[in-house]
């Protein structure tokens, strides 16, 4: 039986099979109305911590394609200033290539 944490249904599928022995003894002690409010406090719980994940990714990627366009445009600038380069940078980048 393969188990599917992408679905709703499967990850409540998956925290019912999971918990269905510790639960049984919350169950005979305070009844099937704070079971089901257990249940439903594990579901918002994962949930909410699937919705933080995905804003986090969902930053993470957008903060990489920030940090790729500036660096695409700093090369962009820097083929631009080759022309731009000063008498001594050359002198430089001559004695540098000799080496």
């Amino acid at each position: 039986m393969s188990i599917d944490l992408n679905t709703p249904e499967g990850r409540k599928s998956f925290i019912d099979d999971s918990l269905s022995g510790l639960l049984s003894g919350i169950n005979d002690t305070y009844g099937p109305i704070l079971l089901d409010e257990l249940l439903k406090r594990i579901e918002n719980t994962i949930n909410e911590f699937n919705q933080e994940i995905n804003q986090a990714f969902s930053l993470l990627k957008e903060k990489d394609k920030k940090r790729k366009d500036f660096y695409n445009e700093i090369d962009s600038e820097d083929e631009h200033s080759e022309d731009t380069k000063s008498e001594w940078e050359k002198k430089l980048e001559s004695i540098e290539s000799k080496k």
